[in-house]
């Protein structure tokens, strides 16, 4: 059996998933950002040791540390919470992240700015369509940028639209990667790689019942609250490496979906990455459960109704092929019921506290008043908003008279987010983009589409429940960068 092993994962195919796997198990030593550090430098090496390609070494090394919220960053206060007049359980601050993954996407640019400039030939072929999504995304950031002229808090909006430019870089990456688009075939080796990292993360968490205390892990405080469920204070919900169990959900589900789309559909036809592909997409999806994250057991089922409808690719025959996969590899079987074991008791709770979802403290009543209140707040700019980030303050501070929900904080609702933030304009500017990435799938009556378009939907679907915005540049940088790759499969389909 140890023999198997070895000879499976020593294969030069299986490289890039080894040498992910080892970088993620040796995260469970890391003490401190620099040791941290040191392993993505030796990953660095091992990488590019292996594939020889500086740009897509750079390329997957950011994606593996992409969603680990680990570097430093800049801090402003904006109101103390001994200040608000409700409940609040935070400071209301404002983050400027400069995490590790950051680096690396420095490092992806100066490389190629460097090539740029010694070999001028060497030029981003855009398409006419994508000009024009790239220009009306600019234009969404100067008008978010230009808010902050007409606020108190200049600095925070203006590098909130820092931030906005640091996520078209991450979409521009498959533009630039477009010589090496065939090479990228180990980009469902490393989705893989994360994927399991984080599910075998949760799963020992929840063995652990609580966080295992490593550095890698976040906190957002260190009260009970912070990983207990707000109708259920016996429910433990665990986040993974992440802030948030939503969070943890929504990258696990995002990734299954693509990870899915590319077995179901041959694009990967090599057995082992199949295999590799199949045991992370079925652990992802027990993790997702153990999350509690409720409207992500609601979007799983949508995509499975998505996957089923689809005629593109999957049809009745390879749902046969799927069976007869599981058939002839035993080891299946057992890590289905072993994993239906293991959840059941867990999710029949977090099912059964439903029933308190409307309560006075439950989350869709706080769902609700948030998502109202911040449309209130539209009410006193209309145009551009109160300003990227700021809806946790305006939100405290504008209705100081009214009984509503305990913590200020961002919308869980992205678009709501959006016209409290960026107004009117600013929303109409992303709804636009977005439209432009998803037009020719419309236009083939949503019948021809790529595991990124899949993969972007299902994180747009996630962000109207949750507020994963700018406010969370780990998980929102995946959506821009599956958007890009998006963009860009449009882009070969058009020649």
């Amino acid at each position: 059996m140890i023999n198997k092993l070895i000879k499976f994962f020593s294969s030069k195919d299986m490289r890039t998933f080894l040498i992910s796997s080892l970088f993620h198990f040796s995260l469970y030593f890391s003490t401190s950002n620099k040791v941290f550090l040191l392993f993505s430098l030796i990953l660095l090496i091992a990488l590019y040791q292996h594939l020889k390609k500086l740009p897509l070494t750079l390329f997957y090394v950011f994606l593996l540390t992409l969603p680990f919220a680990k570097g430093k960053g800049i801090d402003i206060l904006l109101l103390d919470k001994k200040y608000i007049l409700k409940n609040a359980i935070f400071n209301i601050e404002y983050l400027f992240p400069f995490y590790l993954s950051s680096f690396y996407l420095g490092l992806f640019y100066l490389h190629y700015l460097r090539r740029k400039l010694y070999f001028k030939n060497k030029k981003i072929f855009i398409s006419k369509n994508n000009k024009v999504l790239i220009g009306i995304f600019l234009l969404f950031i100067v008008s978010t940028a230009s808010n902050s002229i007409f606020t108190m808090f200049d600095i925070p909006v203006f590098l909130s639209s820092i931030q906005l430019v640091i996520l078209l870089s991450i979409f521009l990456i498959p533009f630039i990667l477009h010589s090496l688009y065939k090479k990228l075939d180990d980009f469902s080796m490393v989705i893989a790689s994360s994927t399991l990292f984080q599910s075998v993360w949760l799963i020992l968490q929840t063995i652990n019942q609580g966080h295992l205390n490593k550095d890698i892990e976040v906190f957002l405080f260190s009260n009970k609250l912070s990983v207990t469920s707000s109708e259920n204070s016996n429910l433990l919900r665990l986040p993974g490496t992440f802030f948030e169990s939503s969070i943890l959900g929504t990258f696990l589900l995002t990734n299954v979906s693509i990870l899915t789309f590319v077995f179901l559909s041959n694009k990967i036809k090599d057995k082992k990455k199949r295999k590799i592909i199949s045991i992370a997409s079925i652990l992802g999806l027990f993790a997702i459960l153990l999350t509690g994250s409720r409207a992500i057991y609601l979007i799983s089922l949508l995509l499975l109704l998505i996957i089923l409808k689809t005629k593109t690719f999957l049809f009745k025959k390879k749902i046969k092929n799927v069976f007869q996969t599981i058939k002839k590899h035993n080891f299946f079987i057992p890590l289905v019921i072993i994993g239906i074991l293991f959840v059941s008791p867990y999710l029949i709770n977090r099912l059964g506290s439903s029933n308190q979802l409307f309560s006075k403290e439950g989350s869709g009543t706080y769902r609700i008043q948030l998502s109202q209140y911040s449309l209130r707040l539209l009410e006193k700019k209309p145009l551009l908003g109160v300003g990227l980030n700021l809806s946790p303050y305006y939100l405290a501070t504008s209705f100081p008279q009214e009984d509503y929900f305990v913590d200020p904080s961002h919308p869980h609702n992205l678009l709501i987010q959006l016209l409290a933030e960026t107004g009117i304009i600013g929303t109409i500017l992303f709804s636009i983009f977005i439209y432009l990435i998803f037009r020719p799938v419309i236009k083939n009556n949503f019948s021809k589409y790529s595991e990124f378009h899949l993969a972007a939907f299902i994180f747009f679907l996630c962000a109207q429940v949750y507020p994963i915005f700018i406010n969370h540049m780990e998980i929102i940088s995946y959506l821009f960068l599956y958007l890009g790759f998006a963009a860009h499969q449009n882009q070969i389909k058009q020649k």
